[in-house]
């Protein structure tokens, strides 16, 4: 475990970080920081309908699939992790990737849509595999992604929203087993109707799994809105100054803080990954930049719901209770203002929610990158497969579950950025193009 952690760390000092923040450094100078200037442009193509574009789903429907897959336990258990093991100073650093991984979000679905192409089924399909060999003219790269992407499916998608799902419900008294059969047979009820299946169920259960935890968590929050302030004192200061130990509290380091922030904020908003612009390219859009700047938009609510968890966390003091781990951080958080029973109850269901969209669009994805490899005879055995896997996810320890999602998601987060870097530069220019058109008619 020590060994994998100290890899982990090492890609992540290495190569994630410094390719996060001068790529995204790169994309904000050169189109004038876009993941602000354009973020309401981007609110208003996600709900405008584009009936006349080419696409399998619609814009909300597209972005309610990628929210689905933000939106899972990397929001709350994702958050604890963080604070547990970075301290407060961690969700600064969330922040940080979060502002310079939206706009690499936005190079990414570009060129999903940019290369998307269609498929035996008459459907759009687009991602990283497609720019990675149609732009970059390097199929090792594209099959290296897909290798990647289904490795990263099994483990963030799958085994690690099993795993942050079972904690609460062992405490309610549900039987794990019962509760994860039920998942899997609803996974598959969806899975086997495909993506526009998926997209359609996405744009049901987003708004709802998201409005029930976020009014809770902001009642919980005015139940301690004294305390608010020094929680955001904590996050600032303890991004730049390490923590010593004292009491019950860890100490943290500055450089720890960095790390842990930098890779739970990109498992939240998937920034850099490419699980959107797999999403995305399927989206009914007029042009790349379009669906570029719609995807925008996500990571900034994703964002906020992060903020919120990790405020709820240590405005009651849950972080500083070295015994929870994970999920149990949270319900004991709830449970100060809201009871006991309602607390279960209100994570075990919003978990729900989140896991099991996030294994649906994980699947979703994955399935893409099976296709893209050519075995269409394939899907159907990995759908089969990936549901059978599903309750290997409650038999792992929290932190060998979490380092292993870390490296999946630093392979393939590095192998899309790649393709990102090489394109770059017809990111830039298409883009300076279409703003430079934009406001010439305006």
């Amino acid at each position: 475990m020590a060994f994998l952690n100290q890899i982990n760390e090492w890609i992540t000092i290495v190569f994630i970080v410094p390719i996060l923040l001068l790529l995204g450094g790169y994309f904000s100078l050169r189109l004038k920081f876009p993941q602000f200037s354009r973020f309401f442009e981007g609110l208003r193509d996600l709900i405008k309908t584009e009936k006349k574009s080419k696409g399998n789903v619609s814009n909300f429907e597209a972005i309610s699939a990628v929210l689905a897959g933000n939106f899972g336990t990397g929001n709350i258990a994702g958050t604890a992790v963080a604070l547990s093991i970075g301290g407060p100073g961690a969700i600064f650093w969330m922040w940080i990737m979060t502002i310079f991984g939206t706009v690499i979000k936005y190079a990414s679905c570009f060129l999903g849509v940019r290369y998307r192409t269609k498929n035996a089924w008459n459907e759009y399909v687009g991602g990283p595999m497609f720019y990675l060999s149609r732009g970059c003219n390097r199929k090792w790269l594209a099959i290296l992604f897909c290798i990647f992407s289904i490795t990263t499916a099994f483990t963030v998608g799958n085994i690690v929203q099993i795993n942050s799902v079972i904690l609460p419900i062992k405490q309610i008294g549900l039987p794990p087993s019962v509760v994860v059969v039920g998942i899997a047979i609803c996974v598959a009820l969806v899975l086997l109707r495909g993506m526009q299946g998926f997209a359609k169920v996405a744009k049901t259960i987003v708004p709802l799994m998201a409005t029930i935890y976020f009014s809770s968590a902001c009642f919980v929050l005015f139940s301690h809105i004294e305390r608010i302030p020094e929680a955001f004192r904590l996050i600032f200061w303890g991004a730049f100054h390490p923590q010593a130990a004292s009491g019950g509290l860890l100490g943290f380091g500055i450089m720890k803080a960095m790390i842990v922030g930098f890779e739970r904020g990109i498992f939240a908003t998937d920034a850099g990954l490419g699980i959107a612009s797999v999403l995305q390219s399927e989206a009914r859009t007029k042009s790349s930049v379009e669906e570029g700047i719609v995807a925008m938009v996500a990571p900034w609510f994703v964002m906020i719901i992060c903020t919120i968890t990790a405020l709820v966390l240590l405005t009651t003091g849950a972080w500083t209770q070295p015994e929870l781990k994970s999920t149990n951080m949270c319900i004991w958080a709830f449970q100060q203002t809201i009871g006991e029973q309602w607390a279960h109850y209100i994570i075990t269901v919003t978990l729900l929610l989140f896991a099991y969209t996030t294994i649906l669009a994980w699947a979703c994805c994955a399935e893409r990158s099976v296709e893209y490899l050519g075995k269409k005879h394939w899907i159907r055995p990995f759908y089969y497969t990936f549901i059978a896997t599903l309750p290997l996810g409650a038999f792992f320890q929290v932190e060998f579950v979490w380092t292993i999602a870390d490296l999946s998601v630093a392979f393939m987060l590095l192998t899309n950025m790649i393709g990102i870097i090489i394109l770059s530069p017809q990111v830039v220019r298409e883009s300076q193009a279409a703003f430079a058109s934009e406001s010439s008619q305006t």
